[in-house]
């Protein structure tokens, strides 16, 4: 694996034939079971919202730690009842970060009423561009999921209730979006230093649990991944392309078929700004190989939301215990 495929989806998003999608489609599914990520283009997302999402995100990051700790979660603030959705400072992990739910999360329903971390309403206000964002993230996904269905011999709309159970009497998904940033520091410590080079990082090597990660970084790249030979590879800037990688319940979905990967960022010496979409199950959607990804099970049926609470522990920046380190 040298190279990350770089994929033109504008057939998925506009009225081409249906053969045409496919090809698309068989293209995403080569790309996910032989690398785990691609570079994804032609998604259709007008550059300006980019440009937009970026001026704000570096504005919420440049204010004082007393006004970004308003929104931060109750561990570092406990004046705030979430415990999941909120504000996460660098001394966490080393990078800063805002984690955002859906602006559409059924404040009515039962789980939000009651607080259930996964189901907590934004503190912070996500209104204009972070909303619009939300908006081409949800829309891209979608098509990326009824790709990935058409490849698996299935309706194309088999994942659309799967992700967002609303019209079932859900509250609705559970994906996360999320700015990161990480500061320039002359003399940052390693998050940690990988396992089989010794290389210092920002970002410890991990795999995603979600079905799909979806990636805008901005101009400054050290995001790697791991090949089949353990070596790692660079992924590059490809300017207003998004990343898209493989998460480990997209992989147990295909039995499979379609592979995490493990991934990491190198140390850097200059800031660095990354927005990535984690598309997320619904919290009650069982997550079972699906039928026809072929051969005999490889994994046991599980229920996506205590799934993903178990994967997001391993996490620092989700650990709620009372860590003095933090």
């Amino acid at each position: 694996m040298s190279v990350i495929p770089v994929i033109d989806i504008s057939p998925l998003v506009s009225s081409s034939s249906e053969q045409t999608k496919f090809d698309v489609s068989q293209a995403i599914r080569r790309a996910c079971e032989a690398v785990g990520f691609f570079q994804m283009i032609g998604h259709g997302i007008d550059e300006q919202l980019f440009d937009k999402l970026v001026i704000e995100a570096r504005r919420f990051f440049a204010q004082s730690s007393e006004e970004k700790q308003r929104y931060a979660v109750h561990k570092w603030n406990p004046s705030n009842s979430n415990q999941y959705r909120g504000y996460f400072p660098s001394s966490v992990n080393g990078k800063e970060g805002l984690d955002l739910s859906s602006p559409y999360m059924n404040s009515e329903h039962e789980l939000v009423k009651k607080g259930d971390p996964l189901h907590e309403l934004n503190q912070y206000p996500m209104h204009g561009v972070l909303t619009q964002y939300w908006d081409e993230m949800w829309r891209i996904s979608l098509e990326l999921l009824r790709a990935v269905a058409r490849t698996f011999d299935l309706d194309a709309s088999h994942f659309d209730k799967l992700l967002d159970d609303r019209a079932f009497g859900g509250a609705g998904t559970l994906s996360t979006f999320r700015l990161n940033y990480y500061p320039q520091l002359g003399n940052q410590t390693p998050v940690s230093i990988g396992a089989d080079d010794g290389e210092p990082l920002s970002c410890e090597e991990h795999y995603d649990g979600c079905v799909l990660t979806i990636l805008y970084q901005h101009k400054v790249g050290g995001l790697q991944i791991q090949s089949e030979n353990r070596t790692w590879v660079d992924v590059p800037i490809v300017p207003y392309a998004l990343v898209v990688n493989t998460g480990k319940c997209l992989e147990r979905w295909t039995n499979g078929c379609l592979r995490a990967v493990k991934h990491r960022v190198k140390l850097l010496k200059e800031e660095r700004l990354s927005i990535p979409f984690f598309l997320e199950a619904s919290y009650s959607t069982p997550i079972v190989p699906l039928p026809t990804a072929g051969g005999a099970p490889k994994y046991d049926p599980i229920i996506y939301g205590p799934y993903i609470i178990e994967n997001n522990s391993k996490f620092k920046e989700y650990q709620r215990d009372d860590d003095k380190s933090s």
